[in-house]
């Protein structure tokens, strides 16, 4: 079977085009500094700290003024939730973040670890999870 070396060349640019077509958008500044201080909520809501979700949320910009309100571990992780699907956007395909689901309570959430650590549940439940794929 004889090959043709430029029919294989075009297809294989083509692959090459629609491989980086298909890569994340890079991410703003304003974007890497909601999932910073997104990261920082998450992290307060691990360690069943409202005090630490609240300060968070004035850094999350307008999203974040139902968590900097919150007056319990529920309301707050209830904001966290529709932070989450913002974050969720904003990592999807994104090197460094990794979306992780909660079956028991049916939520996900964005975090730089591949360890799991619920934010839903607190210290009770910190483990319940995986990672999607």
């Amino acid at each position: 079977m004889k090959l043709n070396c430029k029919k294989i060349a075009v297809t294989a640019l083509a692959l090459i085009g629609l491989a980086l077509s298909l890569q994340a958008a890079d991410l703003s500044d304003q974007d890497k500094q909601f999932l910073a201080a997104y990261g920082k909520a998450h992290n307060a809501l691990v360690a069943d700290d409202l005090a630490g979700a609240k300060k968070a949320g004035p850094d999350l910009g307008p999203d974040g003024a139902d968590l900097s309100k919150s007056k319990s571990l529920d309301e707050a992780r209830a904001a966290f939730g529709k932070l989450s699907d913002k974050a969720v956007k904003l990592a999807s395909g994104q090197s460094g973040y990794y979306v992780a689901h909660c079956p028991m309570k049916n939520k996900d959430w964005v975090q730089t670890s591949t360890t799991i650590a619920n934010p839903y549940g607190g210290k009770e439940m910190v483990s319940c999870g995986e990672i999607k794929k």
